[in-house]
């Protein structure tokens, strides 16, 4: 009998446990990010179904998805971009040019500021070899991209003397489309920034 009622002990523990626990990823999910749920809110985007949504509830559901972008890790936005290419995509051209510049000034500026402050504090021998990893970086992407082949210049050399300048200048005057292009590269430069920290 004392058996029998020790196993029914166990039992309603792990029911309990298993129940809080249940609990717990209910309410907390809503503040659980990953690359999958933050394609999901692209694709999902209300205005895809109804064209005439209003302003107010594009821009909550914009807020949302940015708030989701923002939470990924760069790994997880690098995982975003390759699995979701089209996704995204599709979810960027939908955006107005102002809900554009909010999402880009939330995501992408945020990254791009950090990146030069980061940058203007390193030591000279750090300065130059991550300078030459954005080169390297910049010269793969440029062949089909204009701008960022003004950007690179004649040298790595003049390109390093004069990348902050330069690269704010670039930041402020280009347009939209052409910062959506470089996010990729300003996250690879913050995730290298984070890597010299942590070391």
């Amino acid at each position: 009998m004392n058996l029998q009622r020790f196993w029914f002990q166990i039992v309603a523990v792990l029911i309990l446990v298993w129940g809080t626990v249940a609990v717990i990823m209910w309410a907390t999910e809503d503040s659980v990010f990953s690359p999958e749920k933050t394609l999901a809110l692209m694709e999902g985007a209300p205005w895809f179904e109804n064209e005439n949504l209003g302003h107010e509830q594009r821009q909550q559901y914009l807020d949302k998805v940015i708030t989701s972008v923002i939470k990924l890790d760069f790994n997880q936005r690098a995982n975003m971009r390759e699995d979701g290419e089209e996704v995204m995509e599709r979810f960027n051209k939908s955006l107005t040019d102002e809900e554009k510049g909010e999402y880009i000034s939330r995501t992408v500026e945020e990254n791009f500021k950090a990146v030069m402050k980061g940058i203007d504090k390193l030591p000279a021998e750090e300065r130059r070899r991550i300078i030459g990893g954005i080169y390297r970086d910049m010269k793969k992407r440029a062949a089909d991209k204009p701008e960022m082949q003004m950007l690179l210049g004649e040298d790595p050399a003049s390109f390093e003397r004069n990348f902050t300048k330069d690269m704010s200048f670039f930041f402020k005057e280009a347009p939209l489309s052409a910062k959506l292009e470089m996010a990729p590269m300003f996250e690879g430069m913050q995730a290298r920034m984070q890597g010299l920290r942590m070391r």
